[in-house]
C-alpha cells in the first residue's frame, strides 16, 4: 500500500491504543468508556465528546508530518495529581534508510498490506489489554498528556502554520523517575520502522 494510506491506517491505529490506554490505566471511569469492536478485539473509547476531539484533533493535527516523516515520537503520558509523570507510553517512528526524503516518503510504497498491519496492530492492542497484571496499578486521579516530538530543527507541526493551539512542553514532562522500559511490539513497514514501548516508574 502506498505511504500515505499506512499513515491514515498508523493514525486509526493510534486513536485506537490512546483509548485503550487510559482504559486500561484507569485514567478516567469505566463508565466513561463503551464497548467496540477494533482489529478482532472488544476495546473500549471514550463515550466524552470533548476528550474524543482532543484526541482526535492532535492526530490530524500531526498527519502532515507523518507523511513528510517529520515525527519521531509520539508520547502518551500519564501524570500523578502533582502532575509528576508516573508511565509513559511511546510510539517511535524511525526511517529504515537514511537517504529517503521527505518528498520520496510520501510516495513511496510499504511492503506489507493493510491486513497484515491489522494483525499487528491485533497483537499489540491485545498487549495494552492486560497491562495491569504486568505493571500494576496508577494512583488514583491521574491525568494525561499527548505529546509528539519532531526531528530536529522543528519546532511545531505544520499545522501551527493553520493557527492550530501547540504548546511547547516543559522537558520536565517527559521524564519518568527510577523508571524501567519495557517493549510492546515492533514493525517494519519498509519504509519506516514502528514500535511501541512503556516507561514505568519504579
Amino acid at each position: 500500500m502506498e505511504y500515505s494510506t499506512f499513515v491514515d491506517v498508523f493514525i486509526d491505529f493510534a486513536e485506537v491504543a490512546i483509548h485503550s490506554i487510559l482504559a486500561e490505566r484507569k485514567v478516567y471511569p469505566a463508565a466513561l468508556f463503551t464497548k467496540c469492536q477494533k482489529y478482532g478485539l472488544l476495546v473500549r473509547k471514550s463515550r466524552h465528546p470533548s476528550l474524543n476531539g482532543y484526541i482526535k484533533d492532535f492526530l490530524m493535527g500531526i498527519r502532515q508530518d507523518l507523511l513528510c516523516g517529520l515525527v519521531q515520537k509520539i508520547h502518551i503520558v500519564i501524570l500523578d495529581p502533582g502532575c509528576n509523570p508516573v508511565e509513559k507510553f511511546v510510539i517511535r517512528i524511525r526511517d529504515v534508510y537514511d537517504h529517503v526524503t521527505q518528498v520520496s516518503k510520501q510516495s513511496a510504497v510499504t511492503c506489507i498490506t493493510i491486513p497484515e498491519c491489522e494483525s499487528f496492530f491485533h497483537t499489540l492492542i491485545q498487549k495494552l489489554l492486560f497491562l495491569e497484571s504486568s505493571l500494576g496499578e496508577n494512583p488514583a486521579d491521574c491525568t494525561f498528556e499527548l505529546l509528539c516530538e519532531l526531528v530536529d530543527g522543528r519546532d511545531y507541526p505544520q499545522s501551527y502554520e493553520e493557527r492550530v493551539p501547540w504548546i511547547q512542553a516543559e522537558s520536565s514532562i517527559l521524564h519518568v523517575s527510577d523508571s524501567t522500559i519495557s517493549p510492546l511490539k515492533s514493525l517494519d513497514v519498509g519504509v519506516v520502522k514502528i514500535d511501541m514501548v512503556v516507561e514505568r516508574g519504579s
